[in-house]
């Protein structure tokens, strides 16, 4: 019914398209991350710079994920900080799924016609 072609270019404009603002998924996929990449855990302030957020826009995705349970607040290591974020398994594991689906992507947009 429909043309290979036509689909592969409609895929190609919706999916592929360089997003002039990034959506919620990657800018989780960012925060995710920022915290991935400490051991110890990331401050609220290197999540903000790591994830290029505003302090309004960091909070409400940080409540977000705690409550989703995709990271966790753990114990502040000096007394300056409130607390350090740490990723839980359902966080890894949606990181994880989030890059096989831009490897996918990526492939896919190389593959010629």
């Amino acid at each position: 019914m429909y043309d290979c072609s036509l689909f592969s270019a409609l895929f190609n404009r919706i999916f592929m398209s360089k997003f002039k603002y990034r959506d919620r998924t990657s800018i989780i996929k960012d925060v995710l991350e920022t915290i991935n990449g400490d051991v110890k855990g990331k401050t609220k302030t290197s999540i903000m710079r790591g994830a290029n957020l505003n302090f309004e826009q960091v909070n409400r995705y940080l409540d977000f994920l705690v409550l989703s349970d995709a990271i966790k607040a753990t114990n502040p290591l000096r007394s300056q900080e409130l607390a350090r974020y740490r990723l839980t398994q359902k966080g890894l594991k949606f990181l994880r799924s989030t890059e096989m689906l831009d490897l996918l992507m990526y492939a896919y947009q190389r593959k010629p016609v």
